[in-house]
């Protein structure tokens, strides 16, 4: 890979040219078989007792990182990929924390390290807690990870996923109630920061449902335009209950509230907005009703943003917003200036 292809098949010197280059990328140190920078090298991994989240006991190896450990059913793995996915996912880590400037409760940790675990049985295909540390990886699960690491260095979208889960801390502020569909929310947040842990770590997101990374965010990204562009749907119809505009993928709720959270930063300042919003989010008052959570996001988004964006939400996105949270953000925005 990196080789420029060539302009006339056949002529000696071109393919001359192709072959040096070829030796000298794979010699070159630093390089690995994809082309991308080798991370440090692990230790050969050791056998450990992990307590599943099913309470089952497991024998299993410890592949160890600065932040991350990865705990396989098999030690004859490739060396290289398990150090690229510990180095990405020590990364992973030192986004989420300094985007929510929180860390997660210790549930299941190897040595103050967050553990993910390669088990047959968990709560799906892979599975972490909320606010605490610890996940789990079917083996189907694991295996489609470490093979798009190991194959094209690229990363499946699940395991950065459940990192949003496990730096989940929001659920009092942020939120619905029975009325509505919290996945939108809670789900939507891990669905959302898991492109922008990857893009912290410099790290390509794999093929997902058929679609390639790329594809995919582009899909994900479109669900507002296609709000908007038809007035029927309102958050009553879309996020209230967990839905999303027909679209290409079967996207649903969660996809739209990250299409929302990708807005807002292409709008109000990329990535840094979106650690504004969280740390803002953080510090809104427990919500006692599903409008008091939309209230908070909104006021959370605007203080972030530091711009009211009530009418945004209210008259563009159509969501609902209170008097007392149009209220709010011009207190705490006019609190603000110099």
């Amino acid at each position: 890979m990196g080789v420029p292809a060539q302009k006339k098949a056949g002529r000696p010197l071109a393919f001359s040219l192709a072959c040096r280059l070829l030796l000298v990328a794979a010699f070159l140190p630093g390089l690995d078989r994809v082309g991308a920078q080798t991370s440090p090298t692990l230790p050969p991994p050791e056998v450990v007792q992990y307590k599943s989240f099913e309470n089952e006991t497991l024998s299993l190896f410890a592949w160890q990182g600065r932040k991350v450990a990865f705990l396989t059913e098999s030690k004859d793995l490739d060396p290289e990929a398990m150090a690229r996915l510990c180095h990405t996912f020590d990364q992973v880590y030192d986004f989420y924390q300094k985007a929510t400037g929180q860390e997660p409760a210790r549930a299941k940790h190897l040595a103050g390290r967050i553990t993910v675990a390669e088990v047959k049985k968990t709560c799906g295909a892979g599975c972490g807690y909320l606010g605490a540390t610890g996940i789990e990886l079917m083996p189907d699960c694991f295996r489609t990870l470490y093979e798009g690491v190991l194959r094209q260095n690229v990363y499946d979208q699940a395991l950065p996923y459940e990192f949003g889960r496990n730096f989940w801390f929001y659920s009092p502020q942020l939120a619905y109630h029975k009325d509505a569909d919290a996945g939108s929310i809670v789900t939507g947040y891990a669905v959302f920061m898991r492109f922008l842990a990857l893009d912290a770590a410099g790290a390509k997101l794999g093929p997902f449902r058929d679609r390639s990374g790329d594809d995919f965010r582009r899909e994900l990204q479109k669900l507002v335009d296609l709000y908007l562009a038809d007035p029927a749907f309102r958050w009553e119809n879309t996020l209230k209950i967990g839905a999303a505009p027909p679209n290409p993928m079967g996207l649903n709720g969660t996809d739209l509230f990250a299409a929302f959270c990708f807005r807002l930063c292409r709008d109000h300042g990329g990535t840094a907005f979106a650690e504004k919003l969280w740390r803002e989010a953080g510090q809104r008052p427990p919500a006692k009703t599903t409008p008091e959570a939309i209230d908070n996001f909104v006021i959370a988004a605007s203080l972030a943003a530091r711009q009211d964006l009530t009418q945004l939400f209210q008259k563009d996105w159509r969501w609902p917003v209170s008097d007392h949270a149009r209220q709010e953000v011009a207190r705490l925005l006019a609190d603000k200036k110099p």
